[in-house]
C-alpha cells in the first residue's frame, strides 16, 4: 500500500471482500463453518440489537414487605433437598462459560486466518492456534480481575472516606458535596469502563493479528502494537469512533431481520407447542421428573437451532468486521498487507531474439599467381 488506509476508507474494500467470500460465488458449505465459528467466538449476538433492559423480575404490588414475607415464610424443608442441585447447576454453569470463553479465545485465531487466506478451515484448526488462544484468553482473564477490582476501589474508596468524614450522617447539611462528588464519580467510572473498552477492541483487533502472524504471545504483540498507536493516535482514534457507528449501524439491520426470523418460527412452534401440550394430556401425562428433562432436552436444542441460524446472519457481518480491522491493520503492519495486497508479479525480461548473424562485406578475392 502507498499509504495507510483512513477508517473510512477501509469500508468499501471490506464489503468487496465480504461480497467475494460469501456471494461471489455463495459457498454454502463455507458460510455453514462460519457460522460455526461465529457461535464459538461469541459473534452471533453481535449483531442483536437487544439486551436485557427491559427484562424486569415479578415484583408483587403492594407494600414493600410483601416479598420479604414471602421469603421468610418460604417452605425451606422442601427447597433444602434441592440445594445441592441448584449449587452443582450454579457451578457447572460458570464451567462452561469458563471452556466457552477459552474456546471462543481460540477461534478468535480461527476467524482471523479465515478472513485473511479466504478459507475455513476447522480441522486441525484448535492444535495450530491453542497456543496463541491460550495467551490471549490468560490476558483477557487479567484484564477481567484487573477491571473489577479497578472498579471495586474507584466505587468503594469515595464512599469509605465519604463515610469516615460524616457526610452519610447528616446528608442535608452535606448535599452539594455529595451532589459534586457522585458526578464526579460517575464520570471517573465512565472513563474507566471506556479506557477498559478500548484497550479490549485493541486486543482484539490488532493483537491478535499480530500474534498469529509473529506467533508471539500477548504481551509482545502489545510491544509491537504501541509505536504504531503512538505514531497514529489520530487515526486509531478515529477508528474507535468508527466501529462504534459501524457497530451501530450493524446492530439495527441484523436486529431486524433477527426479529423477522424469530416472527417467522414463533408460529410454527407455537402451534406445534400446543398440539404437543393436547396430545400429552390426552396420554394422561404429568409434570415429572422424566418429562420435565424431555421438555429441557427439547428446549436445548431448540435453543441451539435458533442460535445457529441467529449465526447463520450474523455470518455477513463478522466476515465484514474482521475484514475491515483487516484493511485498517494491513495498511500498516507489513506482515498482514503483504497477504491482504499481494504484490503484482514480477515481469521477467524476454530472452533475446535469436537473430541470424548479420551479413558482412563479400570476402576479398585471392591474389593471382
Amino acid at each position: 500500500m502507498s499509504k495507510p488506509l483512513s477508517a473510512v476508507d477501509c469500508v468499501s474494500p471490506a464489503l468487496a471482500q465480504t461480497k467475494k467470500q460469501l456471494f461471489a460465488p455463495f459457498q454454502s458449505r463455507r458460510w455453514l463453518r462460519l457460522a460455526v465459528v461465529c457461535i464459538l467466538t461469541g459473534e452471533f449476538a453481535g449483531g442483536g440489537g437487544g439486551g436485557g433492559g427491559n427484562f424486569h423480575f415479578p415484583i408483587p404490588h403492594g407494600r414493600g414487605d410483601k416479598g420479604l414475607m414471602a421469603f421468610s415464610h418460604a417452605d425451606w424443608g422442601k427447597i433444602l433437598p434441592w440445594l445441592p442441585w441448584i449449587l452443582a447447576g450454579v457451578v457447572v454453569i460458570f464451567l462452561l462459560i469458563f471452556i466457552w470463553l477459552y474456546v471462543a479465545s481460540v477461534y478468535r485465531f480461527v476467524l482471523f486466518d479465515s478472513v485473511l487466506h479466504d478459507r475455513c478451515e476447522l480441522k486441525g484448526s484448535w492444535t495450530r492456534w491453542e497456543p496463541r488462544g491460550r495467551s490471549y484468553f490468560f490476558w483477557t482473564l487479567a484484564v477481567f480481575v484487573l477491571s473489577s477490582v479497578g472498579i471495586c476501589l474507584l466505587i468503594g474508596v469515595p464512599l469509605l472516606i465519604a463515610w469516615s468524614t460524616g457526610l452519610f450522617h447528616h446528608p442535608g447539611e452535606h448535599l452539594a458535596a455529595l451532589i459534586l462528588g457522585g458526578v464526579a464519580l460517575f464520570f471517573f467510572l465512565i472513563a474507566f469502563i471506556v479506557v477498559g473498552a478500548v484497550i479490549g477492541l485493541f486486543a482484539k483487533d490488532f493483537c491478535i493479528p499480530i500474534m498469529a502472524m509473529e506467533e508471539v504471545g500477548i504481551v509482545a504483540a502489545w510491544r509491537r502494537l504501541l509505536p504504531m498507536l503512538a505514531a497514529e493516535k489520530l487515526a486509531f482514534a478515529f477508528y474507535v469512533l468508527m466501529k462504534i457507528v459501524l457497530a451501530i449501524a450493524n446492530a439495527i439491520i441484523v436486529g431486524m431481520a433477527s426479529l423477522v426470523m424469530l416472527i417467522a418460527l414463533i408460529i410454527p412452534l407455537g402451534i406445534a407447542g400446543v398440539i404437543i401440550f393436547f396430545v400429552g394430556k390426552a396420554m394422561g401425562l404429568t409434570f415429572s421428573i422424566a418429562t420435565i428433562c424431555v421438555l429441557a432436552a427439547a428446549g436445548c436444542i431448540l435453543l441451539a437451532c435458533f442460535l445457529y441460524l441467529l449465526a447463520l446472519l450474523n455470518t455477513p457481518s463478522m466476515v465484514f468486521f474482521q475484514s475491515y480491522v483487516l484493511h485498517f491493520i494491513g495498511s500498516r503492519y507489513p506482515a498482514v498487507g503483504t497477504v491482504l495486497f499481494p504484490p503484482p508479479p514480477e515481469t521477467l525480461p524476454l530472452p533475446p531474439l535469436d537473430l541470424p548473424p548479420t551479413l558482412g562485406p563479400p570476402p576479398e578475392p585471392a591474389p593471382a599467381g
